[in-house]
C-alpha cells in the first residue's frame, strides 16, 4: 500500500501535466466525427430472402422421386454464379442500367458496380437472403426482385437439365436397347426353329424314336435276308426247269413216238421215216447243247428274259407253272420294296444319331443365346423403369415449383439510410479522442527527460540524496 500510493501520484501528476495534450483531442475527435458524418455518402439497404424447400420436407411419399436442390453444397457455386458477368447483364439490362450498344467500359462499370452492392449467404439450413446496398433508394426493391428472379431460376435450373439431360440419354438408349433386345429374340427364335428337332427338350423323344428306328431296321433287315433267300431259292428252281429243254424233250419225245409208229408201218428207208430221224437227230443235238450249258449260266440280269421267254412258251403250250413265274415277280418286288425301306431306316437312325450327339453343342448355344437374351432383357426392362421414373420426376418437378421456393421477406424499398446516425460518429469521436489524448500523454511522458522523483537522482548520481529544498516562491 505504501508503494501504491506514490504510484498514483505520479501517474495523477502526469496527466494534469500533459492535460491539454489530452482534452485538446477530446474535444475535436467529436467534431470530426460530426463532420464525417454529415458529409459521408449514404448508403440504403435492401434484402430479400426465400425458403427453398426440399421435396422430401414437402412429401416425403416422393423422396425417391424428387431431385435435390442441395443449397448447402452448392452455396459457393451459387454465390459466384450470383456476381457472375452473365445474370448481372442480364439484370442491368433488364432494369435499364445499360444497354446493349453502350461501350464495354461502362458495361464492366455497372456490372463491377452491381456485383460490389449484391451479396448472398444461407442464414439457415434452407434460408436464404440475398442483400443490396446503394447510394439511392430509387429502384432498389425493382432490381432486387430481377436478381430474386434470375437467382431461382438458376438455382432450379440444374434441375431441370438434369432431368431433361437424362430423359435424353434413357430415351437414345431405350431405343438402341430394344432393338438389341428384338435382334437377341429373334436369334433365339431363328435358332430355335433351325434346330427344332435337336433341342434339349426334344432329346429323350429322340433317344425314344432312335431306339424304334433301330429296332424296326433290325427286323427289317431280317425281312430282307429272308426275302433274299426265298428270291434265291425260286430262282433256282426257275433255273433248273429250263423251258427250251423240256421243249426240246417234248419234241423228242413225240418224234419217238412218231418213229415207232412208221417203223411199224415202213421201213428205215421210206422218206418218212428219213424226215422223222433227221427231225430226232436235230432236237437231239440241240437238246446236248442246252445240256452242255452249266446251270449258273442264267444270271439274275438275265432273270427278265427267261421270264419273258418262259411266259411266252406257257402261252404257247399252256405247260409252264405260272405260279412260279409269279412268285418269282413277287418275290423280287418284296425284296426291292425291302431294301428301299432299309435303305430309308439307315438314313433315319444316322440323322438321330446325329441329333441325339449334337445335343451337348445345341443345349450350349442355347444357353448363351438365352444368357444374352435374359441380360438384354433385364437391361431393357431397367432403362425402362428409369426413364418413366425420369418422367415422373420432371413431372413432380414442374408441379412443386410454385411451393419449393417460398419469399419469406420481399424486396422493399428502404426509408432511411443503413448508414450509422449523427450521435453514433460523435460519440465515436469522444471516445476516439480519448484513446488518441491518452496516447499523446504517454508518448510525451515517456519522451520527456526530466528528473522529477528523488529515484531519478539517486539512479543517476549513484548517492542518496539527504535533504531536499521545497519549491521557493518569488518575491515580489
Amino acid at each position: 500500500m505504501g508503494e501504491l500510493l506514490p504510484r498514483i501520484y505520479l501517474i495523477v501528476d502526469a496527466l494534469w501535466r500533459r492535460r491539454y495534450l489530452i482534452v485538446l483531442p477530446i474535444l475535436l475527435m467529436p467534431v470530426a466525427g460530426a463532420l464525417v458524418s454529415m458529409f459521408s455518402d449514404k448508403q440504403y439497404a435492401s434484402h430479400t430472402s426465400m425458403l427453398v424447400q426440399e421435396t422430401a420436407s414437402l412429401n416425403p411419399f416422393l423422396e425417391d422421386l424428387a431431385v435435390s436442390a442441395n443449397v448447402e453444397g452448392r452455396m459457393e457455386a451459387l454465390t459466384t454464379l450470383l456476381h457472375s458477368r452473365h445474370v448481372l447483364s442480364e439484370v442491368a439490362i433488364e432494369q435499364g442500367l445499360m444497354f446493349e450498344t453502350d461501350s464495354p467500359v461502362k458495361k464492366e462499370q455497372v456490372i463491377n458496380r452491381l456485383s460490389a452492392s449484391l451479396s448472398v449467404r444461407q442464414v439457415g439450413k434452407d434460408l436464404i437472403r440475398i442483400d443490396y446496398k446503394s447510394p439511392e433508394p430509387q429502384g432498389m426493391s425493382q432490381l432486387l426482385e430481377t436478381v430474386s428472379k434470375h437467382f431461382v431460376e438458376q438455382l432450379l435450373a440444374p434441375e431441370r437439365s438434369s432431368i431433361k439431360e437424362s430423359e435424353r440419354f434413357l430415351s437414345e438408349h431405350l431405343n438402341l436397347s430394344s432393338m438389341e433386345l428384338e435382334e437377341a429374340e429373334e436369334a433365339l427364335a431363328n435358332y430355335r426353329t433351325q434346330h427344332a428337332d435337336a433341342l434339349p427338350e426334344q432329346h429323350a423323344a429322340n433317344i425314344e424314336r432312335l431306339s424304334r428306328v433301330r429296332q424296326r431296321l433290325i427286323e427289317r433287315e431280317a425281312e430282307l435276308a429272308g426275302a433274299k433267300q426265298s428270291l434265291g431259292s425260286i430262282d433256282q428252281q426257275l433255273s433248273r426247269t429250263n423251258p427250251v429243254l423240256t421243249r426240246l424233250e417234248e419234241q423228242i419225245v413225240l418224234n419217238r413216238a412218231e418213229l415207232a409208229t412208221l417203223m411199224s408201218r415202213y421201213t428205215d428207208g421210206h422218206s418218212k421215216v428219213l424226215a422223222v430221224k433227221r427231225v430226232l437227230r436235230h432236237l437231239e443235238e440241240e437238246r446236248a447243247q442246252v445240256l452242255a450249258q452249266p446251270e449258273s449260266a442264267v444270271s439274275n440280269n438275265d432273270s427278265s428274259a427267261l421270264l419273258q421267254q418262259q411266259i411266252s412258251i406257257t402261252e404257247s403250250n399252256g405247260e409252264m407253272l405260272i405260279v412260279q413265274v409269279e412268285a418269282l415277280m413277287i418275290a423280287r418286288q418284296r425284296v426291292d420294296a425291302l431294301a428301299e425301306e432299309v435303305s430309308q431306316l439307315r438314313s433315319l437312325a444316322t440323322s438321330l444319331q446325329r441329333q441325339v450327339g449334337s445335343v451337348g453343342e445345341q443345349e450350349k448355344q442355347l444357353r448363351i443365346l438365352n444368357r444374352n437374351l435374359r441380360v438384354k432383357r433385364s437391361l431393357y426392362e431397367n432403362l425402362l423403369t428409369r426413364y418413366e421414373m425420369a418422367q415422373v420426376t420432371g413431372a413432380l418437378g414442374v408441379f412443386e415449383q410454385s411451393d419449393r421456393i417460398k419469399i419469406i421477406d420481399r424486396p422493399y424499398t428502404p426509408s432511411g439510410p443503413s448508414t450509422l446516425p449523427l450521435w453514433m460518429f460523435v460519440v465515436a469521436g469522444f471516445v476516439g479522442g480519448i484513446a488518441v489524448g491518452l496516447s499523446l500523454a504517454v508518448v510525451a511522458e515517456l519522451t520527456d527527460s526530466s528528473l522529477r522523483t528523488i529515484k531519478d537522482i539517486e539512479d543517476i548520481a549513484g548517492v542518496s540524496v539527504l535533504s531536499r529544498i521545497p519549491p521557493l516562491k518569488e518575491s515580489h
